[in-house]
């Protein structure tokens, strides 16, 4: 089994203090020359934000892998993928069988209200798009605060999911550990001849709002499958393909920047030369949420002023 060292490398500088703050909603004072968890004293992360030493337990080391390897008991490779969201391995012996993976999925909180906070009121996703996800099981939130997306197989189980941090800038993402890319967070429709393709599902549902807001039906967005890959490798598309024999044309929603533009570029190429009809919608800004952001800003500022017009 070969390891991508650079992966493992990304992993092992993430900050030590805004994984436990993201993953485990945990709260640190800085005292003296180390930061120390309100929650659990014990635990005190130093000063350059990777060693950590929990005192209770006597367990210390360097960085998010060992915290997961030596207090979670979670396999080298699995923690690697539960910080990074990247698989660390490249290649395998032939005669190596592969393994299911065994997805771990977070609790659920008792109420989304954090969800739709960050969903619906940050990101101006569409109320309906969020409520019919959440009802398909696709989407909620786990008791930490973070919102949740799940991918399903073909039988209805939990493949893959991703959590996505609600609370200060919002940076926090991962792949839950066991989490299989190949079946990626979707709205898949039985009769769709179309496929949209996104990076994320915050994209996936930004376009679908946009949809919404573009023709006046609440229902527009749920006439065509959409499919996010999670990054831009087309794992989750090659698969859901096989899956979906009807789809015969592709539209790629990636993010209007260097990466984004490369990996539709190239996509484009490989699935015309397989077929596909294919096209690509870049949105205007970096990426779809924020053209459905700036959309509704300036609806708002229109109404606005339509309503101090109308009041003078």
């Amino acid at each position: 089994m070969l390891i991508d060292s650079s992966i493992v490398e990304r992993a092992r500088n993430t900050d030590v203090v805004a994984f436990f703050e993201q993953r485990y909603g945990y709260s640190f004072t800085r005292k003296g020359g180390s930061y120390r968890c309100e929650q659990h004293p014990s635990l005190a992360v130093k000063d350059d934000r990777l060693s950590f030493y929990w005192h209770s337990k006597g367990i210390g080391g360097f960085g998010v892998l060992d915290y997961l390897v030596k207090v979670e008991n979670m396999p080298f490779i699995d923690a690697v993928e539960a910080v990074t969201g990247i698989t660390a391995v490249t290649a395998k012996p032939r005669h190596e069988p592969e393994k299911p993976k065994t997805l771990v999925l977070p609790d659920k909180a008792a109420t989304p209200l954090r969800l739709y906070d960050y969903l619906c009121g940050k990101r101006s996703i569409d109320s309906g798009v969020v409520d019919t996800l959440i009802q398909e099981g696709k989407l909620y939130e786990d008791r930490r605060g973070n919102v949740v997306f799940v991918g399903y197989d073909g039988q209805g189980k939990a493949r893959f999911a991703s959590l996505r941090g609600t609370t200060g800038d919002c940076s926090f993402r991962m792949d839950c550990a066991g989490s299989d890319k190949r079946y990626g967070f979707n709205v898949a429709l039985p009769t769709s001849e179309r496929l949209y393709i996104y990076e994320s599902a915050i994209d996936l549902m930004s376009h679908a709002s946009i949809a919404i807001i573009a023709t006046g039906d609440k229902d527009a967005w749920k006439r065509h499958s959409r499919l996010s890959l999670a990054g831009t490798s087309d794992t989750a598309l090659s698969f859901f393909l096989n899956k979906q024999k009807i789809v015969n044309e592709l539209v790629f929603c990636l993010d209007n920047d260097p990466a984004g533009r490369e990996a539709a570029a190239a996509m484009t190429d490989s699935y015309t030369n397989e077929g596909y009809r294919t096209r690509i919608e870049l949105p205007v800004g970096k990426d779809f949420n924020e053209d459905l952001t700036d959309m509704n800003h300036n609806l708002r500022m229109e109404k606005t002023r339509n309503h101090t017009i109308d009041g003078r």
